[in-house]
């Protein structure tokens, strides 16, 4: 069913003699627009050498509650095209000096929606593609301008790889979901989060206790001037559950729950969603009570859910290739393929085409990329030893070629991006020798104690050159652990802080059991679904401080009782 040739340029503008999937009149329309507009702009004065049409065709059902009550209940269909053009050659285009993500706009949209009814709506959507176009057009021959202009003024890129790559026409078609996989009993999601968000009524000292379920189901369709056709379905439902309390010194301290599945009905048991919640409900409290943790330096376990958000954070959004493009980056691992950046005993990779993982599905998993190149794995880190990037259709010198991640949301142009991160050790320890060996570290560095880091959310890191190459990540749930065997002990308000070459330098070792740890992830191009899967990790340093100080106060009142 595949045809596949290596193509760039205006040849590609017979790509329309290529039999059309099915009866999708969508993509009919899409082939034939993007042909005509094609031709019609090869007569202007700065004709286009490439061009793409992006459609996110997503239907999405949505119920929210809080303490038991429902607060919203929704089920929406739009559709939005994302049109990009490309002015010049593929060794120096119109996307040269472009931050990563953006994509120009008039009143701040970048995409244009478009009618969700083929039938008796042709004439409507064709009209969208083309005032769309055109206004992408106006752009590209502006910023084209602008960029030779500079290019006339400045020293030249250190970074000499081309604008844009070659890649392999792809065909790939899958067929609509029927309306019965789209719609779900949204009278039935909300009985369910009404009955998870009413457990944190049990505590009147949480501030904040929310449930919801979400679920979308994307269709997404691309098309490009080189001949790839791609349209595929991307599910995804969640439940997530969060709750907040307030310790007596105003400080906030959130817990949350996530579950993933593809498919509503592969999401767990509302028994094993309600009993995890009663856990948490218990676990803000024991927090409310914990004592504020003082600075640190010195070793710490991570467990394997911190670990996977840890290098989502701190690792992998250094290895996203098309960022290293910009003079703006610090471009930290730029210049170390070949190098030792981790223990030799560490894998690192990144594969969208995973869907499952230790029985648990996977929330980056895709088939195409949103420039239609085919989904890869890609060994990061292998024997400890930094080995390629995460690519884009963007080089970068020495990584000539795409590997399958673009990506995007909505109306951002799309750049390098994660999918499904994953660590592995090739030594693993059982979770008895992990916490031994930090005891052993603990007493080695002449400690009284270390840390146990169970839950931490992203904080924040800096990539750009303008700041420190540094990261703050946030801890959630921290234990400290003794070396002479009292037991561990609870504490709070500590930000985790460091140098990323330092901190993975300072890595031990790994466990043997994965955690899977499902996301969304906001960078350049907007909130992406990711999935990040990792062991416990044992650091022999690493660096806290404390958190900044709340100044909000406790509620005056008293939250009102429940009947």
């Amino acid at each position: 069913m595949k045809k596949k040739r290596l193509i760039f340029g205006i040849i590609a503008l017979q790509f329309i003699l290529f039999p059309t999937f099915a009866q999708d009149k969508l993509l009919g329309i899409l082939k034939t627009e993007l042909h005509q507009q094609m031709q019609e702009l090869q007569k202007k004065e700065f004709p286009p050498y490439h061009m793409n049409y992006r459609v996110i065709d997503k239907h999405s059902s949505y119920v929210a509650a809080s303490f038991g009550a429902l607060m919203t209940q929704s089920a929406q269909h739009q559709r939005h095209l994302v049109t990009q053009v490309r002015i010049g050659n593929p060794s120096f285009d119109n996307f040269r000096n472009r931050d990563m993500g953006a994509i120009p706009s008039q009143n701040g949209i970048a995409a244009t929606p478009l009618p969700i009814d083929d039938e008796g709506a042709e004439d409507a959507i064709r009209q969208a593609i083309w005032f769309e176009t055109c206004n992408r057009y106006r752009f590209a021959v502006d910023f084209y301008q602008q960029a030779l202009a500079e290019h006339s003024i400045q020293v030249g890129h250190e970074d000499k790889a081309p604008c844009f790559s070659p890649n392999q026409v792809e065909k790939y078609y899958e067929e609509p979901f029927s309306s019965e996989k789209i719609k779900v009993d949204l009278d039935k999601w909300a009985q369910k989060i009404k009955e998870i968000s009413a457990i944190f009524n049990r505590d009147d000292k949480i501030v904040n206790g929310n449930a919801a379920f979400k679920y979308y189901v994307e269709r997404r369709y691309f098309v490009n001037t080189e001949g790839t056709e791609v349209v595929q379905n991307l599910p995804y439902a969640l439940i997530l559950v969060s709750g907040t309390t307030k310790a007596d010194d105003g400080m906030e301290l959130p817990l949350s729950l996530t579950y993933f599945a593809h498919n509503p009905d592969s999401l767990p048991d509302l028994s094993i969603i309600l009993s995890e919640t009663n856990q948490l409900v218990d676990r803000l409290k024991a927090l409310r009570e914990a004592p504020v943790v003082d600075p640190f330096t010195g070793p710490a376990l991570l467990s394997g859910t911190a670990a996977g958000v840890f290098f989502h954070e701190i690792f992998g959004h250094r290895v996203e290739g098309q960022r290293m493009k910009s003079e703006k980056d610090g471009q930290t691992f730029k210049k170390m393929i070949g190098q030792q950046v981790l223990p030799p005993t560490l894998q690192v990779y990144d594969d969208p085409t995973c869907q499952y993982y230790a029985g648990q599905q996977l929330n980056g998993f895709y088939k195409y990329d949103d420039q239609g190149v085919k989904a890869q794995r890609v060994n990061i880190v292998v024997n400890g030893i930094l080995n390629d990037f995460l690519m884009t259709r963007t080089p970068i010198d020495g990584h000539p070629t795409s590997n399958g991640h673009a990506r995007a949301e909505g109306g951002a142009d799309p750049v390098s991006r994660q999918s499904n991160l994953i660590i592995e050790s090739s030594q693993p320890k059982s979770d008895e020798e992990m916490r031994q060996l930090l005891i052993n570290e603990i007493k080695k560095q002449g400690k009284e104690y270390g840390y146990y880091f169970t839950e931490v959310t992203s904080g924040f890191t800096f990539t750009g050159r303008e700041n420190t190459s540094a990261f703050n990540v946030t801890p959630l749930e921290v234990y400290k652990v003794y070396a002479d065997g009292r037991p561990d002990q609870l504490v709070r308000g500590v930000n985790l802080i460091g140098t990323p070459l330092s901190m993975f330098s300072n890595i031990i070792c790994a466990g043997n059991k994965h955690q899977v740890f499902s996301g969304m992830c906001g960078a350049e191009s907007g909130q992406i679904p990711v999935t990040a899967i990792a062991p416990m990790i044992l650091v022999n340093k690493v660096e806290m401080q404390r958190k900044p100080q709340s100044r909000d106060m406790l509620p005056i009142l008293k939250r009102p009782a429940n009947n």
